[in-house]
């Protein structure tokens, strides 16, 4: 690896700063400041800065930007060091035809803000944070009236809260019924074989937990804990300045049916060899064709985990193409990205009444200043897009997707091995069959079998006692409306069977066909 020259020098003093030959971050891992790369993996982050490809004029004092670094790496989150690195290297991409950057100025920087657009307008507020310490350092390269035009200057924050502010339909909170169709197409197509098992445990915790994408990559088998008839699923909490993110946890509460799953992915992650410190998501169950290169030594305790990016991009690439139509987009598929399932747990919380204190903890801010963007909204939108979306969406609402049998003798596979589905909870007697014999199917039955489109469930068989049971099992979690409406699709499936039962037993007393 090559280095660049490892000296700077404070002009108006003659002093030259010297680079150190190794730096900690703060996490303890080592580097080498002179290199032109900076490389590694910390975390469920990794960092790749290349000063190589920093274009500026051959007399700019390139070590002062790794002098303004290096005090970042040292102190900061890798994620905030790479977007001070990204925001210079974008201010260096506007300067469309001027010549070579010899130092910044106020000039420089006015005509950065100006080529902006409105919603690029936060990365001034990040490069005045790092050229303000640029300045502070006494290094060459940011002239000192740079720095006193960005104090006086306004800078806008990050306005990714219009999304939600605005429930932007690509990438906003989703709404009610998209809400419902992402759950059900994700299901199926699992129940279907048609995605692996750890895309609908993502997809579980990323409605019941409302993280970020990096704290679902840092999370490991061990963090999941069944107590009694409750699962409980610590969460690794970012943003707290502490060395790394499984330092402190959240525990959130899982529905009976979530825990379920993500307890059939940990065993079968154990039957592959996989401990209670592997992650839950490992890298090599997550990329299909493994990492290209190991980036973490077998000491390290991320050692075996996805990064950030990579899980998030290996969640899109399989999700996206089974998204179900929105109407808030001309029934083009829904675009879904980790992202918006947080933005649509913090929502959530706003429309059933929580405080912005309960939110900022949920969520896991330090404060509220980033919670009001949750009541913003009017109430009265939300109402107006649900209303127009449902009767659109009325076929994919429908909860009961199987076919109607009037026994055994009419089912797919009449009596074969595994074919039959029994809730020995209320009953001996069979509810139906499943059409594919319940291969590969890592559901509960017979929950999940009434929302399922191999579901054939026989015309006499006891479904008021499955809906009793359904509707009593959702009064015990009424104190939490989001776990006490996990079955809902359950129990409306379950309701169209007693529905459809009814009216072919009409059909029959009338003498009309079954």
């Amino acid at each position: 690896m090559t280095s660049s020259i490892a000296t700077s020098e404070d002009t108006s003093t003659g002093f030259t700063l010297h680079l150190p030959e190794t730096a900690f971050t703060r996490s303890g891992i080592e580097f080498r400041p002179h290199d032109d790369v900076w490389h590694w993996t910390d975390g469920p982050f990794r960092l790749h800065l290349d000063f190589g490809k920093v274009d500026v004029h051959g007399a700019f004092p390139r070590d002062s930007l790794k002098h303004t670094l290096l005090v970042f790496a040292k102190r900061s989150s890798v994620s905030h060091v790479i977007n001070l690195f990204s925001v210079f290297q974008h201010f260096l991409a506007l300067r469309v035809g001027a010549a070579p950057l010899v130092s910044i100025t106020a000039q420089e920087v006015s005509n950065y803000a100006a080529r902006l657009q409105d919603h690029e307008k936060w990365r001034v507020g990040t490069l005045n944070v790092l050229l303000q310490r640029w300045v502070a350092l006494a290094l060459s390269g940011v002239e000192p009236d740079c720095t006193q035009y960005l104090r006086d200057r306004r800078k806008p924050g990050n306005a990714k809260g219009a999304a939600v502010r605005t429930r932007d339909p690509v990438e906003g909170p989703f709404s009610e019924a998209e809400f419902s169709a992402i759950y059900k197409t994700v299901d199926a197509a699992y129940g279907a074989g048609e995605v692996p098992r750890w895309i609908a445990v993502l997809t579980r915790l990323l409605f019941a937990c409302g993280g970020r994408i990096s704290q679902y990559a840092s999370l490991k088998v061990s963090d999941l804990d069944r107590r009694q008839a409750h699962f409980v699923i610590s969460l690794p909490q970012a943003k707290t300045r502490d060395v790394h993110s499984r330092v402190s946890f959240k525990e959130f509460d899982l529905s009976p049916q979530t825990g379920r799953l993500v307890l059939e992915h940990i065993e079968d992650l154990k039957s592959r060899g996989f401990d209670d410190n592997a992650p839950l998501f490992p890298e090599t169950v997550v990329m299909t064709r493994g990492p290209r290169e190991q980036l973490r030594s077998d000491g390290d305790l991320f050692f075996g985990h996805c990064t950030r990016d990579a899980l998030s991009r290996g969640f899109i690439n399989i999700v996206n193409p089974i998204a179900p139509p929105t109407e808030r987009l001309e029934f083009g598929p829904i675009p879904v990205t980790p992202s918006r399932f947080r933005y649509t747990f913090g929502t959530r919380l706003a429309e059933e009444g929580a405080s912005k204190a309960v939110i900022a903890d949920s969520l896991g801010h330090a404060d509220l200043q980033n919670v009001d963007v949750y009541f913003e909204a009017s109430p009265k939108i939300i109402e107006n897009i649900d209303k127009a979306m449902d009767p659109q969406l009325a076929p994919l609402a429908q909860a009961f997707r199987g076919r109607l049998v009037e026994n055994e003798e009419h089912s797919t596979h009449k009596g074969a091995p595994g074919s039959r589905i029994i809730d020995f909870r209320v009953s001996k007697a069979p509810v139906g069959s499943c059409g594919c014999k319940g291969e590969g199917c890592g559901f509960s039955r017979p929950t999940a079998c009434y929302t399922c489109f191999k579901f054939e469930p026989w015309l006499d068989a006891p479904h008021e006692k499955v809906l009793r049971r359904l509707q009593d099992e959702r009064k015990r979690w009424e104190g939490d409306e989001r776990l006490a409406a996990v079955n809902d699709d359950a129990i409306r499936a379950v309701r169209e069977v007693i529905a459809e039962c009814a009216q072919a037993n009409e059909q029959r007393r009338s003498g009309g066909a079954a």
